[in-house]
This record gives structure tokens, sequence and C-alpha cells, in this order.
């Protein structure tokens, strides 16, 4: 009986005596630590090697490093799942009302302003109908137009054609992962456009080239132009006999067509 006691009394004892040196452990670090002692590098060693206050700090220290890295990991998931790409259209007809020309004379600069101004006065007094279809025209509105040309006339792939910044347009008609390109409606699309734009057998500028990106040209139908009468530049009377004798006349206030190629351009240079 005094046997057994005296073995309760020992575990008792043991159990206290590796309390007590672990409390006094950790006050040791804590006191350590307040009286400005070289701080100890738990981190750097394995835990077997640790004393019992370096064991507390590595705890500590990997609670931290496992809190950091599920914030990292929740942040991660939660940018994942907000975050949206911009989203593409598709080509076709829709895009033709987008970015519009200017019709306006005011709407364009100098010098080709005034030219056009005096040319446009002549042959109103003369009483030549004129219908302005273009003046300024943005360089988005040209990208459209020159690109949905090149496709519909097979000088370009649908696959290659270049972004160009605020216009977010899918010519490849992909599919919804945005891998595979449906190049029969990105043809088909592309034609549709060709045709809304008016353009037909007409060549179109890369955008950036236009003399509209400038305000320096202007696309106007002429008609009702023979037998009329108009003053050219110098104020000389000419006699409008066909087109070739309104082109010279157009040319003598520096107002000049581009060709048979686009009988509506008008420009500074030609061009």
């Amino acid at each position: 009986m005094r046997h057994l006691d005296f073995y309760r009394l020992f575990r008792c004892a043991k159990k206290k005596t590796i309390a007590i040196i672990t409390m006094a452990a950790l006050f040791w670090a804590i006191d350590t630590s307040t009286l400005g002692a070289p701080p100890s590098t738990p981190s750097t060693h394995s835990p077997s090697q640790l004393t019992p206050a370096q064991i507390f700090q590595y705890i500590g220290e990997q609670k931290v490093k496992t809190a950091a890295e599920d914030g990292n990991t929740s942040s991660s998931a939660k940018t994942d799942k907000t975050y949206s790409p911009i989203l593409l259209e598709p080509s076709g007809r829709p895009w033709c009302v987008r970015f519009s020309p200017s019709t306006r004379i005011e709407d364009l600069k100098e010098p080709f302003k005034g030219n056009l101004k005096r040319f446009h006065a002549a042959i109103t007094r003369a009483g030549i109908r004129i219908v302005i279809t273009t003046t300024y025209r943005p360089e988005e509105r040209s990208y459209l137009m020159y690109y949905s040309t090149q496709i519909a006339r097979n000088k370009e792939s649908a696959v290659t054609v270049p972004s160009w910044q605020g216009v977010n347009i899918d010519w490849g008609h992909r599919d919804r992962i945005g891998f595979k390109a449906n190049l029969v409606k990105a043809k088909s699309a592309a034609r549709d456009m060709m045709f809304g734009y008016g353009i037909g057998s007409m060549p179109v500028s890369k955008p950036g080239r236009s003399s509209h990106n400038y305000s320096q040209a202007i696309d106007m139908q002429l008609s009702n132009f023979v037998g009329k009468t108009v003053l050219d530049a110098q104020d000389k009377s000419r006699k409008i006999k066909n087109f070739i004798d309104l082109k010279s006349v157009g040319a003598s206030y520096g107002v000049i067509w581009y060709g048979p190629e686009d009988r509506v351009h008008w420009s500074l240079d030609g061009n």
C-alpha cells in the first residue's frame, strides 16, 4: 500500500517538474526577448534540436506561415473567381453603325477645308447636285472597313487580323473558349460589313493612312453637272461638258479627285 502511494507521489512530482521546467523555459524566452537578447532562429533548425522556448517560437512561426499561405490561396481563388476577360463581339453588319463618320465640311481641317468651301460654293451656285457621305472618318471605322474588305476579298485570314484599341471585335467567330475559329462565318460576316459600308469594289486605305483620318478628304457624289457653267478658282467661267471638266475645276481650287477606282473621293493631294 505504501509502495503504491510512493509511486503516485513520484508520478505527480514528475509531472510538476516537467511543467515547472516548461514554464521556466517559456518565461526565460519572454525575458530574454524583452531584455534585447539576440533573436533565436528556430526556423533554421529542425524541431528536434530546439529548446522548449524555441519550440514555442517554432510553432508560432509555423502557424503564421500557414495562415499566410491560406490567405494567398484564398486571395488567388477570389481573383480567379472575379476576373472576367473583355468579351469580344463577332464581326457583322451591326459594326457598320459604330464609330460614325462626319458629313460636315466644318469638321475638316485647313488647308483642305478652305479649298473645299470655295469649290463647294462654286458648284452649288451652278446648280450641281451634291451629296456628301463622309468628311472626317475615325481610325476605328477605317480599321473595320479595311479588314472586313481584306477578309471578304480573301486577302487576309480572319485569324491573323491585328487587334485595334477600343474595337473589341472577334473577326474569327471563335467558339466559347476562344480557341477554334469558324472561317466560313467569319468571311460571310466580313462580306456583310463590306456591303454595309457601301464599299463594293472601291479601294480602302489602312487605318491611319486615309486622308479622311486627318480631316483632309471628302466623299461626295456629284450629279446634274453636264451643261452647267462653273467659275474656277481664277473666276473664269468653265462650261462643264463631262466629269473631266468638273475634275479640272476642282483641281483649280486644290480639291483633287482620286480617280475612277473611287469616284466619290476628293482630297488635298488626291489620295
